[in-house]
């Protein structure tokens, strides 16, 4: 069974780290208070810009939102601080239900983010977005077709073609067969 992040109590511990109460999180990150809430009891873990806002009011990134934080004495005596084995992935959930990433390093605290990225067939999105930071994405197909948009020009890989470029570029991501696709990311540094 795949491990959930739990983004929820880390932004409510943050948040009573800076004496902030809920309802003044939610206002300075222009969320609804009932979203907060749902937030930090996990009743869902809610959109990437939902995420990046809370973080700015919180003077945190949204990597940091995604880490663990234990020491580093801990780090090297408890397997679960240097691998993830594929029944306790963690997974990064997005509104889009046709798109979902697992995390395939402990936690985003590295320069590294290697996710596992699955799409669902026929996944097509308007969306075309540069990640907020980046300096290389590498994009290998495990299984299917995808086709990446890099500003205008298409490319279609196949299973085992690989694709590098800088993330900073607008792009998308599309499986548009009626096959589900799977692909592995490497993005330096994170972009979470």
């Amino acid at each position: 069974m795949l491990e959930e992040l739990n983004v929820g109590k880390k932004i409510k511990r943050l948040r009573k780290l800076k004496n902030m109460n809920a309802k003044d999180l939610a206002q300075n990150a222009g969320i609804s208070y009932g979203m907060l809430s749902l937030l930090e009891n996990g009743s869902t873990q809610g959109s990437v810009e939902t995420l990046r806002k809370i973080a700015k009011v919180l003077d945190t990134t949204l990597s940091q939102l995604f880490t663990n934080e234990d020491n580093i004495d801990e780090m090297i005596t408890d397997e679960s601080m240097l691998i993830v084995r594929k029944d306790k992935r963690k997974k990064i959930s997005f509104p889009d239900p046709l798109y979902n990433c697992e995390l395939l390093v402990p936690d985003l605290q590295g320069d590294i983010e290697f996710v596992l990225v699955n799409l669902e067939a026929n996944r097509i999105t308007e969306d075309i977005l540069p990640h907020i930071k980046g300096k290389e994405e590498c994009d290998y197909v495990l299984k299917g077709e995808i086709t990446i948009t890099l500003k205008d020009k298409k490319y279609i890989l196949e299973e085992g073609d690989c694709i590098r470029f800088n993330p900073e570029i607008p792009h998308k991501i599309e499986n548009k067969t009626d096959e589900k696709a799977s692909y592995l990311s490497v993005i330096t540094p994170v972009s979470f």
